[in-house]
């Protein structure tokens, strides 16, 4: 079944004018149950807006290390990397630098595209697509300060790569209404990891 939501935001045009303007990138598809109280909220949401992808935002420090946020209603603990609205039709590469200035204040380029994610989210009523095109930009200066007021982040912190395996099995094992979302979550930061170590 088409999607034309999902088509305006993931096509054949959009991933050839990544590939032209950032080179090869990395795929990756995950079929995920969404029966968890956060992630049916993700898919109503999706269906309100309405939505069907995202941006990844890789931003380093000056140290190399890369900036993760926490929000006011996650568990105690759990940071992640910054996700920012994909508006229907925009390209991925626009939204990116819009989304990092609106959560860090940060001015920064692009470095590359490392991974576009496909998803399809499902349940007993419903299945929806959805795309993460994940960036990694040039690292950002100082400290981030939140622009956007409306996006309810609470906390920033800076980790090295490598503990964004770390990061990853910390979502994968969220339990509660948390499960299906850390599922969701951990994968950007599985397959951002590989993409970096393998650079």
């Amino acid at each position: 079944m088409k999607d034309p939501l999902f088509e305006a935001i993931y096509n054949d045009q959009i991933l050839e004018e990544l590939k032209k303007r950032f080179g090869p990138f990395a795929r990756h598809h995950a079929d995920l149950t969404a029966d968890s109280e956060t992630m049916l909220g993700v898919m109503t949401k999706m269906e309100t807006k309405p939505r069907r992808g995202e941006v990844v935002m890789v931003v380093p420090n000056e140290q190399g290390q890369i900036w993760l946020h926490t929000k006011d209603f996650y568990p105690g603990g759990v940071y992640r990397l910054m996700t920012g609205g994909l508006e229907t039709g925009e390209m991925p590469h626009f939204a990116l630098l819009r989304e990092v200035e609106e959560e860090t204040g940060f001015k920064v380029k692009i470095d590359r595209c490392l991974a576009v994610i496909t998803h399809t989210f499902s349940n007993e009523e419903q299945i929806l697509p959805f795309a993460s095109y994940v960036f990694l930009t040039t690292p950002g200066a100082g400290y981030p300060q939140l622009n956007d007021q409306g996006e309810a982040i609470s906390g920033f912190r800076a980790v090295p790569v490598e503990d964004l395996r770390e990061v990853a099995h910390q979502l994968r094992s969220l339990q509660g209404k948390f499960s299906d979302w850390g599922v969701f979550r951990a994968i950007a930061h599985e397959v951002t990891l590989e993409q970096l170590q393998s650079a």
